[in-house]
């Protein structure tokens, strides 16, 4: 069978001793030890196997063989199984240049290639101006701007503007939003350029190995410096908002204050997009600058309160449920300035919150990446 050429965007490795071929050797040396523990003679077991592997190691450095590792073993030690079997499926597997099956034999020195399948743009695409945060060849940053929803079939929304540059940019994929924003919530969002990596992203979602951190400004002046919020939380019987309800899903929501300010105008800085915003490394790996809490950093030209004072506060959310800051704030007594649904004070404007910045690891590289909106 001829050789076929892979794309740019297509995953691509050799084979080799030390990162491959030892992580599913260490793995299966550790499932025979835990398995020893519970028989008679177990440690006599261990040591063989313990020796087994020593010489495989030995051996891998200079033979490049020693146990049959499988192209399954591999990837298992690598990607989630269930997007494994959806891409072998589709034999979008390969060993040196052929398609393969879980059970291939591999060797030092293979060359693996995943093939990112090509797919039909699943929304109309509709020219918007994008302004992109951070790319690579699985992920899409963008800052999303107030007042537009992620995704939405009756409204032209956020899912339409990134289809028409995915268009425009010969990216021939689904529109995979890795997290969800409320209509007026701005700043990162997250959209999975394939399915292995929207299985791989979410998967670091679910471990809260990727970070996400908010800024918003709530009404009153909260005591504590930080805290850890947990409430399990439900949709309420009307169907239009969330509260905290026994019955509900446990959330978490850990906060610390930025700045207070006892005055009624308050800080609108936390929710300014630009326009353009620059991919380069000022978006990139860079921390959260500190706030001076005696408020000189404070922009005070746009809200004004009835309500004794407003906290400026950074939030990172452990669990995703809907408007879960809006509703544990809100809990505590300090709503979301101009978050009316949940009981605020009216400003005339939306009330702020802020996507400010997302923390992960690269699926491709294992660089932790910090973009920031």
């Amino acid at each position: 069978m001829a050789r076929k050429t892979h794309r740019p965007d297509d995953i691509l490795w050799t084979v080799t001793a030390i990162i491959d071929i030892d992580a599913v050797l260490s793995e299966k040396s550790a499932k025979q030890k835990l398995a020893g523990n519970g028989q008679d003679g177990s440690s006599s077991s261990r040591d063989i196997s313990s020796s087994n592997q020593d010489m495989s190691t030995r051996e891998l450095e200079h033979t490049g063989k020693a146990y049959d590792i499988s192209l399954g073993e591999v990837l298992d030690t690598k990607y989630p199984r269930k997007s494994l079997v959806k891409l072998f499926e589709e034999k979008l597997i390969h060993i040196n240049g052929h398609k393969a099956t879980p059970k291939d034999v591999i060797s030092v020195d293979d060359e693996i290639w995943i093939a990112m399948a090509k797919e039909k743009i699943d929304h109309d695409p509709i020219e918007m101006d994008l302004s992109v945060l951070y790319e690579d060849e699985d992920l899409l940053i963008v800052d999303k701007p107030s007042g537009v929803t992620v995704n939405s079939k009756d409204q032209v929304s956020l899912a339409n503007g990134v289809a028409h540059y995915f268009k425009e940019h010969g990216i021939k994929r689904k529109v995979r939003f890795l997290n969800r924003l409320d209509r007026d919530t701005t700043g990162c969002i997250v959209i999975a350029k394939s399915g292995l990596a929207q299985s791989l992203y979410q998967q670091q979602m679910d471990d809260n190995t990727f970070e996400k951190w908010y800024m918003a400004t709530v009404e009153g002046i909260v005591e504590a410096d930080e805290d850890t919020l947990v409430f399990p939380m439900e949709r309420s019987a009307d169907g239009i908002h969330y509260e905290v309800n026994a019955k509900g899903k446990e959330t978490r929501t850990d906060f610390s204050v930025l700045c207070r300010h006892s005055s009624q105008p308050v800080d609108n800085s936390v929710n300014k997009s630009e326009n353009s915003v620059d991919i380069g490394s000022k978006n990139v790996d860079i921390e959260l600058v500190d706030v001076d809490k005696n408020n000189s950093n404070v922009d005070k030209t746009v809200y004004k309160s009835n309500t004794c004072g407003y906290t400026k506060v950074l939030v990172r959310l452990y669990t995703g449920k809907t408007h879960q800051i809006r509703v544990a704030f809100s809990h505590i007594g300090h709503p979301l300035v101009g978050d009316t649904l949940y009981g605020a004070q009216p400003t005339g404007q939306p009330f702020r919150l802020r996507a400010q910045k997302v923390v992960f690891t690269q699926m491709r590289t294992g660089e932790r990446i910090t973009v920031m909106a």
